[in-house]
C-alpha cells in the first residue's frame, strides 16, 4: 500500500494533469498538497527532464514548480543531488487501524453529543475552519478529489458551528483520511474535535473503511498529542521541494 498515493485521492484541486505517471495539480497556490507534482508512477523520462516539464507546467500558471516527496526517499535524494535543496511545509503522515481508534473515541466522548455528518459542504464550515475563510479555492479543494467525501459539524445551542472536520474515503483501499479539523477558539479543550473524528470515522466504517490516516505539521504539539492518544503512528515525513 502506497500511503502517498492513497493520500492523493483525499485532497482536491482546481486543475490536474499528468506527466507520465506523475500527477500535477494546481489551485491558485493555495496549500502545498494542491499545488505540487505527485510522483505516483514512472514519468517515462529521465528525472531532469521530468522536473523541467513539471517546472514549465507550473510556470505557465505563474506558480513555482513543486514536487511532493517523502523525506529521505530515493527520489527525494535524487532531486536533492540535482541541486533542488529548498523544501516547504514539512508534515507527518500518520496512520492507524480504524476500529481501535473509533472505539477509543467512543469511550472518551459523550454519546449524546453528536456531529451533523453530510456529504455536502456545510454553508458555515468556514466559520470554524478559518484557514479557508475568504479563499474561493478552498471550497473546490474540500469538495473535489477521487474519494468519497463527508463533513462533520458540532454545533452549539444557538446553531453556531463550533468544531468541524472532513473525511475522504479511498474506497479502493479502505483508507479514510481525516483532514480540515478546526474548533473555534472559545470552544477548545472541550473534546469537540474528538466528537467530530468519532462521527466521521463511524461514517467511514459504515462505508467500508478499515484503516485511517491523517496529516499533521510536525511542530503541532497539541494535535500530535491527541493523535498519539488515539493510536496513530507516523508512517513517514513529507515535504515539497521547490524546482
Amino acid at each position: 500500500m502506497d500511503l502517498q498515493a492513497v493520500a492523493a485521492t483525499g485532497w482536491g484541486f482546481a486543475e490536474r494533469a499528468y506527466i507520465g505517471g506523475w500527477e500535477v495539480r494546481a489551485a491558485g497556490g493555495r496549500t502545498s498538497r494542491a499545488n505540487a507534482a505527485l510522483p505516483l508512477g514512472d514519468s517515462g523520462m529521465p528525472l531532469p527532464q521530468t522536473l523541467e516539464a513539471v517546472r514549465e507546467w507550473f510556470a505557465e500558471r505563474a506558480l513555482p514548480g513543486m514536487v511532493q516527496t517523502i523525506d529521505g526517499s530515493p527520489l527525494d535524494r535524487e532531486i536533492t543531488d540535482l541541486g533542488f535543496t529548498e523544501t516547504h511545509r514539512p508534515a507527518l503522515r500518520q496512520t492507524a487501524p480504524l476500529g481501535p481508534v473509533l472505539e477509543t473515541l467512543k469511550s472518551s466522548t459523550d454519546a449524546r453529543h453528536v456531529a451533523e455528518v453530510t456529504t455536502e459542504l456545510p454553508e458555515d464550515y468556514f466559520a470554524a475552519y478559518l484557514r479557508g475563510r475568504g479563499i474561493p479555492e478552498f471550497k473546490t479543494l474540500l469538495t473535489s478529489g477521487d474519494a468519497l467525501i463527508a463533513f462533520a459539524v458540532v454545533r452549539g445551542d444557538n446553531g453556531q458551528a463550533l468544531s468541524v472536520g472532513r473525511v475522504a474515503i479511498d474506497t479502493g483501499t479502505g483508507y479514510a483520511g481525516i483532514a480540515a479539523l478546526a474548533t473555534v477558539e472559545a470552544a477548545r479543550r472541550r473534546g469537540l474535535a474528538r466528537i467530530v473524528m468519532r462521527d466521521l470515522l463511524a461514517f467511514a466504517a459504515a462505508h467500508g473503511a478499515g484503516d485511517t490516516y491523517l496529516e499533521v505539521e510536525d511542530g503541532n504539539a497539541p494535535a500530535l498529542a491527541l493523535y498519539a492518544s488515539l493510536g496513530y503512528v507516523t508512517a513517514h515525513r513529507y515535504h515539497c521541494r521547490r524546482l
